[in-house]
């Protein structure tokens, strides 16, 4: 009973953790306003010596999340898990480590404005304030859309730690091996969603490149979606328009 207790307000608090940074990590990715602004104009006469440091340290931030996020969704971790009985637990840490990740990015992350690719000033420009947003709450929309199509609870790690407790078999066991398969080659469902977000945006700064550049590379590495893949969510689809309609 105690295992119980532990193991379902560790969940809570992995997912709370989790949410409180996603919606941190949405508006350092989105923002764009007056502040965003004078950082820009108050940087611009960065050194290249001091341009060169802030690049590694941006970049050393990115390989840790990146390392974080690829090495805990290995089979070996998962197999670990399994080892230690804590299978039930296993997304719930990979969720709270990678938002830990997350966190320290953006907390710790470098603007460099010594050399910009583009700006576009959307404080005095309301046409233009509202079209960049209106693109980035698309592209958040398909991205949260996406998890939710995925099985919310499970993306949490609620629905293993009930199911762990309810005496029912992992929710992975019950999925079809085909969707299974599926999973395993689309690590990130709103690959689209993304490159809106990273790439449209007013202001291209070194970093800002540097960080859109490295997030792209890394979810098209990771993007192995084939025929027989396209084919299984085809049909999926179609279910679902029968269904509806």
């Amino acid at each position: 009973m105690f295992v119980k207790y532990i193991s379902a307000v560790t969940c809570i608090a992995c997912f709370l953790y989790t949410f409180y940074i996603l919606c941190n990590l949405t508006y350092f990715l989105s923002a764009h306003d007056e502040s965003k602004e004078t950082i820009i104009s108050l940087k611009k006469d960065e050194s290249i010596e001091s341009t060169l440091w802030l690049l590694i340290i941006n970049m050393s931030l990115l390989s840790i999340f990146m390392l974080q996020h690829s090495l805990m969704a290995t089979e070996f971790v998962k197999h670990l898990f399994c080892k230690l009985h804590m299978d039930y637990m296993e997304r719930s840490i990979y969720n709270i480590a990678s938002a830990m990740t997350l966190h320290l990015l953006f907390s710790k992350w470098q603007n460099i404005s010594s050399t910009v690719l583009w700006e576009v000033n959307t404080s005095s420009n309301n046409v233009l304030w509202f079209t960049f947003t209106a693109f980035h709450v698309l592209a958040w929309s398909i991205i949260y859309s996406g998890c939710l199509m995925m099985d919310i609870s499970e993306l949490a790690g609620i629905k293993q730690v009930y199911y762990k407790f309810s005496f029912r078999p992992s929710p992975m066991v019950m999925k079809s091996k085909d969707l299974l398969r599926y999973y395993s080659h689309m690590r990130h469902p709103s690959f689209t969603g993304f490159l809106i977000v990273l790439w449209i945006y007013p202001y291209m700064t070194l970093d800002r490149l540097l960080l859109a550049s490295i997030f792209t590379f890394y979810m098209a590495l990771m993007w192995t979606i084939d025929k027989d893949d396209y084919n299984y969510h085809a049909n999926l689809v179609k279910i679902k328009q029968t269904e509806l309609f």
